[in-house]
């Protein structure tokens, strides 16, 4: 293949084509005859080396541990140090122009540092709001030296790249009101669903009603609620529809443990199933089944910044979406589209479980008005957004 293709370089400290943010750039890119090559990190079974419908992508053997502060950053830095000599042999190997950092760690733009100076464009793709991120996680105040060591990366990294992209108006706002951005230098490009990916209408089970989660399963989105639910309507609804609910869990993380124990001291370990991780098409497929997406996480400084694909792809298919009343979740979504609760409410989750399950009519209106919301913000409309700013660089 002419290696004058390879226009874009995405640098990622996450496995590919798994993260669908990453995934969907690339095939907006490929549409427009821009090919990609893609430097992220290695699961176990995958090839250091894959060409992937006409994208070529090197992969790193560091993975996240997700282990202690001290711990975590020596794994930035690791993949960071690693990829940036990948940067330098692919840069001169195939010129690519534009090299795409996505985020954590901020600073993995830092790796790139070499291709900037002879004359690539750098994309800073602010996934996560880092700070928040660890305060909500540890514990740690703002005026702690972690924190003002994060948000110090984060102002340095956003310095450095020429553009930014951000997950959605909160996170921009944040972002601009911490770091003095520039008008015009940080832009929103939301997550949003692939038409492609699901050319199929949603089709729920028939002999189960499915609650489903997909990702990574840690302590911070409350998955445990979703079981202490579980348990509360055992005996509150008849024994038939009762035995139809299951709880599956896909994917992997450092909570899986506490959520089974859980499971098993309550006495519904029957109903609480883990599936392990499937690859992204198979997943897609598993979506399709689902009854109600449930995402329990408590209130705090960083869950208020929640938008998750799972919460998109689900509104996509008009699957119905039970959430705790998040500020992000209700900028976009009123109480109409979403079946809201409140931080942490046991009853309030259970309840809404049994209206999503016995009236189909409001499930119904809940859901179109939650797909009207969405297609004011839908991919067409996202990727538009990103091959401009992509084409606005490999022109200067």
């Amino acid at each position: 293949m002419d290696k004058k293709r390879y226009r874009v370089c995405h640098l990622l400290y996450e496995e590919y084509p798994r993260d669908p943010r990453v995934r969907r750039y690339v095939n907006a890119l490929n549409e427009n005859n821009i090919y990609c090559i893609i430097i992220c990190s290695k699961k176990k079974n995958d090839p250091y080396f894959q060409e992937l419908n006409g994208n070529l992508i090197y992969r790193i053997p560091v993975s996240k541990k997700r282990g202690s502060f001290l711990f975590t950053l020596i794994e930035y830095l690791l993949f960071s140090w690693l990829a940036s000599f990948m940067l330098v042999y692919t840069g001169i190997k195939y010129r690519f122009k534009i090299v795409h950092t996505h985020t954590l760690p901020d600073f993995l733009i830092f790796a790139a540092l070499w291709n900037k100076l002879f004359g690539a464009k750098l994309i800073l793709d602010l996934h996560e709001i880092f700070p928040e991120l660890y305060m909500a996680r540890t514990g740690a105040s703002a005026d702690s030296f972690k924190v003002k060591l994060l948000k110090l990366a984060e102002k340095l990294s956003i310095k450095l790249a020429n553009v930014v992209i951000t997950i959605h108006d909160n996170a921009k706002d944040i972002f601009v009101r911490r770091n003095n951005i520039p008008e015009g230098k940080i832009n929103v490009v939301m997550n949003s669903v692939d038409p492609r990916e699901f050319p199929l209408p949603a089709s729920p089970a028939e002999n189960e009603f499915i609650i489903i989660y997909n990702g990574t399963i840690v302590k911070l989105l409350n998955l445990t609620l979703v079981v202490k639910a579980l348990a509360k309507l055992k005996g509150e609804i008849p024994e038939a529809d009762y035995n139809k609910l299951v709880f599956k869990l896909y994917g992997d993380g450092p909570a899986l443990p506490e959520i089974l124990a859980l499971a098993k001291s309550m006495g519904v370990e029957d109903k609480v199933q883990y599936m392990g991780y499937l690859q992204p098409a198979e997943m897609r497929k598993e979506v399709l089944k689902t009854g109600v997406l449930i995402l329990p996480p408590e209130k705090n400084i960083y869950s208020d910044l929640f938008y998750t694909i799972k919460l998109i792809e689900t509104i996509y298919l008009k699957i119905p979406v039970i959430a705790t009343r998040l500020n992000t979740y209700l900028k976009y979504y009123s109480e109409d589209s979403l079946f809201y609760f409140n931080s942490g409410s046991v009853d309030e989750l259970s309840s809404q479980i049994k209206e999503v399950f016995y009236n189909k009519e409001l499930v119904a209106q809940k859901t179109a008005n939650a797909r009207s919301d969405y297609d004011k913000l839908s991919w067409e409309i996202m990727r538009d957004r990103y091959v401009g700013i992509v084409h606005g660089l490999l022109k200067q």
